[in-house]
């Protein structure tokens, strides 16, 4: 890994360097050793959080070296949750927002997953605000945060999934999701398809529906 550079800007943002090689190096061996690939995405975010300290800075997202930090710090919070380790996601998503207040990689939303995961209802009140109330994200998650919380069902979030989001409500509830061509092709779109973003959103977050199977079955039969 490169040495990681931290350099304030003209703006007043700050600029992060050395990092553009191994957010590109790890995505290249994905293939080959995918645990070798999020390993090696998790020691270089280490290296990174060393770098920044306690102290509050805020990362430029227009300088494309300091993309790649940010992406790979988005990267390493995916790995982890995909491994069933949730709190140390959601501290890398927590990371992430706290450099990149206008949240470009869209952060807040596997991050509130997290917090449902984790019984952190203040948090996820809180990071409720930064999701638009009228994405399927946003139902999808009162509905689940509801179930984790009392067991019921939330009937008005139920009902927007199926009229207003019917793709993303089949989707989550379909026992298969396939990899295949199709998805994968829709996916390198620039605006990919609903069916294909939920199914992106199921991937990333398998991990919580493999443990807490119940509630998708309990949807599915309301």
């Amino acid at each position: 890994m490169s040495r990681i550079t931290l350099n304030p800007s003209s703006s007043g943002l700050w600029r992060v360097g050395g990092l553009n090689d191994t957010l590109h190096r790890s995505r290249q061996h994905e293939a080959e050793s995918w645990p070798e690939a999020a390993q090696m995405r998790f020691d270089a975010v280490q290296a990174l959080l060393d770098k920044l300290g306690e102290e509050d800075i805020l990362l430029d997202w227009e300088d494309r070296a300091t993309r790649a930090a940010i992406e790979l710090i988005y990267a390493a919070a995916a790995d982890q949750l995909l491994i069933g380790e949730v709190e140390t996601a959601a501290a890398l998503w927590e990371v992430l927002l706290s450099v990149d207040e206008e949240d470009h990689m869209s952060a807040s939303v596997p991050l509130a997953f997290c917090y449902v995961a984790l019984e952190d209802y203040d948090c996820l009140e809180e990071m409720l605000f930064s999701i638009s109330s009228k994405s399927p994200e946003y139902h999808l998650l009162t509905l689940w945060a509801e179930y984790r919380r009392t067991g019921g069902i939330d009937r008005d979030a139920l009902h927007t999934l199926r009229t207003r989001h019917k793709v993303w409500m089949e989707e989550f509830l379909a026992d298969e999701h396939p990899l295949d061509e199709e998805y994968l092709a829709d996916s390198r779109a620039e605006r990919p398809s609903p069916r294909t973003e939920a199914r992106e959103l199921y991937f990333a977050t398998a991990p919580l529906w493999e443990s807490n199977d119940k509630f998708l079955k309990t949807i599915k039969k309301a």
